[in-house]
């Protein structure tokens, strides 16, 4: 049986966790004092809370990681899962089924401890054009931060003076301390309006506070940061901050 928790961490999104139709057996972790909300529009879903002294996203998953060991986080906003290659039935597209999905979680998570990762996740991408069917699973890209797991040990830690771009940081941490994360880059986990969805990181989320996370992480990896203008993942930037849009480029 594996020891995988796949766990949706959220903070007053009680009636919009959409995240949890999409597995089988999801927790959803929230601070305490908003339990009863959660219980109340989420019953089929196990409520696990952490003291109301965890505030922010960066110390819920601090707190996650060491109160589940081995679990895949999965945002509240995740609402749908992306098939970015073409099956042997010419299938591509969305994936609605959550035991298909489940397994899918399930699946990267066991490859990653026969590989012994501790950090894993999945693509970026959002479209079937650019997947490279010879390169279906990477060790060194870096995980989006939506959907992503963790095999906890004492390299799994993130820096709680950012508040923005946690998932950069991790990945940025992990390359340096482990030199490889495992990305299964055949699916993509896609949210709901990151930028105007109330509730969750949306209160702090502005360009004043991404530019001083970017700087914060540039700081502490140097050149390996590098800040580019647009991305290569095709997404519509036209609403999202194009500045700051950054990639990790380590020398091994």
């Amino acid at each position: 049986m594996s020891n995988l928790k796949i766990v949706i961490p959220s903070h007053k999104r009680h009636d919009r966790v959409f995240s949890k139709k999409l597995v089988n057996n999801p927790i959803i972790c929230v601070a305490e004092s908003q339990a009863d909300l959660y219980r109340h529009y989420n019953p089929e879903c196990e409520i696990v809370t952490h003291p109301d002294s965890v505030i922010g996203l960066i110390p819920k998953r601090n707190w996650m990681a060491r109160h589940f060991g081995d679990l895949m986080m999965l945002d509240d906003d995740v609402h749908v899962v992306k098939k970015l290659f073409v099956s042997e039935k010419g299938e591509c597209g969305v994936i609605r089924d959550p035991d298909e999905i489940t397994h899918i979680i399930e699946s990267l998570y066991e490859l990653a401890c026969l590989l012994d990762v501790h950090l894993f996740g999945f693509t970026s991408a959002i479209s079937p054009v650019m997947y490279n069917e010879w390169g279906y699973y990477s060790l060194s890209k870096m995980i989006t931060g939506c959907a992503y797991g963790v095999r906890y040990n004492k390299n799994v830690w993130w820096n709680e003076e950012i508040r923005l771009k946690e998932d950069f940081w991790i990945s940025c941490y992990m390359k340096y301390k482990e030199r490889r994360i495992l990305t299964d880059l055949r699916y993509n986990f896609a949210q709901k309006g990151t930028f105007v969805n109330a509730g969750g990181l949306a209160a702090f989320r502005n360009q004043e506070e991404e530019r001083r996370s970017i700087l914060f992480i540039r700081k502490h990896f140097g050149d390996s940061v590098i800040i580019k203008g647009a991305t290569n993942n095709g997404k519509d930037m036209t609403k999202q901050l194009v500045e700051y849009n950054i990639a990790c480029k380590f020398k091994f």
